[in-house]
C-alpha cells in the first residue's frame, strides 16, 4: 500500500459520495414532483420499498401486515360486528 494508492482510493470514494448525493437529490425531486401531482409521498416510499424486497423479505412483510390487520380488527371489535351482521 502506498500513499498514491490511498489517495486514489480516497478520490474514488469522494466521487462516489458526490454521485450518491446527486442521486439522492434527484430521488427527492421525483418524490416532490409526485406529491405536487397529488400522490402521497409516504405511501409511495413504502410501496417502492416493498416492491424491491426479495421473496423472503416480501413474504415476511406480507405475513406481518396480515397479522396487523387481524389484530386491529380483533382489538376494534370489527370481527364481532361482522359476525353479528
Amino acid at each position: 500500500m502506498t500513499n498514491s494508492d490511498l489517495k486514489a482510493r480516497a478520490q474514488t470514494i469522494q466521487a462516489l459520495i458526490e454521485q450518491r448525493d446527486d442521486i439522492s437529490a434527484e430521488i427527492k425531486a421525483c418524490y416532490d414532483s409526485a406529491a405536487s401531482a397529488g400522490f402521497n409521498k409516504a405511501a409511495m416510499r413504502k410501496a417502492i420499498k416493498i416492491t424491491t424486497m426479495d421473496a423472503d423479505k416480501r413474504e415476511k412483510h406480507e405475513s406481518e401486515q396480515s397479522d396487523l390487520l387481524l389484530y386491529l380488527a380483533e382489538i376494534e371489535g370489527r370481527q364481532m360486528r361482522e359476525a353479528a351482521e
